[in-house]
């Protein structure tokens, strides 16, 4: 029997925080203070206008993924009074912050999960809201290894929960006959894969309708 795991990144593979919003709020230091950002401030613009948002843009891939967190991040600034060129150019940081592995915490039994469910007859795939460059982030993680292909909506120009960007999922996995999804959010992970008819596996929280809900890596591979 062919047997896949899809695997989301942020707040699964790896640990959940602010990460956007920590990265915005550096790019502005060098006019922080004088106009009034910080990171509290900036939370509300955190909270839409991403393509997995309800106003957001889900079909943006690639170089066209990131001209619009520029123009989204320049406008924040510009909400505190910060002109514009000087806005846009703190803008256009984000993106190298966001893309440093420096900033990201991987969860210590992620790697031996990953491998275990392999040994098991799991393939393995990331399946993930995410900018365009996670599968080469996941290399300078140590991860990427463990995976036999990578869905990230900044490629595919879809977003979880849409049925669509699961169907798409099945297609790169050649239609396995038994699809596991593991991931953290109740909405675009749990209910998404349970639309789509998938088992489902909720990880570190237990705040969705998921088929199991485990509080760590190292679990899901005990249960499958």
């Amino acid at each position: 029997m062919r047997k896949a795991i899809f695997w989301d990144f942020d707040g699964t593979l790896t640990e959940s925080y602010p990460m956007w919003t920590q990265a915005v709020t550096e790019a502005a230091a060098p006019f922080a203070q004088e106009y009034g950002v910080t990171f509290d401030k900036l939370r509300p613009f955190m909270a839409r206008g991403f393509p997995w948002h309800a106003d957001g843009d889900p079909t943006l891939t690639g170089e066209a993924w990131w001209k619009d967190r520029v123009e989204k991040f320049t406008a924040a600034y510009e909400s505190f009074g910060v002109p514009k060129p000087l806005a846009e150019q703190a803008a256009r940081t984000v993106r190298e912050k966001i893309l440093d592995p420096r900033r990201y915490r991987v969860y210590p039994d992620a790697a031996a999960t990953l491998a275990l469910c392999a040994y098991k007859g799991y393939r393995n795939y990331l399946f993930s809201d995410n900018f365009p460059e996670l599968p080469q982030l996941l290399e300078k993680l140590y991860l990427r290894q463990f995976f036999l292909g990578c869905l990230v909506s900044g490629q595919v120009g879809l977003c979880k929960p849409d049925v669509r960007f699961f169907r798409k999922a099945e297609l790169a996995a050649h239609f396995p006959q038994r699809i596991w999804i593991v991931g953290d959010n109740p909405s675009a992970d749990i209910e998404g894969g349970k639309r789509a008819g998938w088992h489902t596996v909720q990880v570190h929280r237990q705040d969705g309708d998921g088929e199991l809900a485990v509080p760590t890596l190292t679990d899901v591979w005990r249960h499958l």
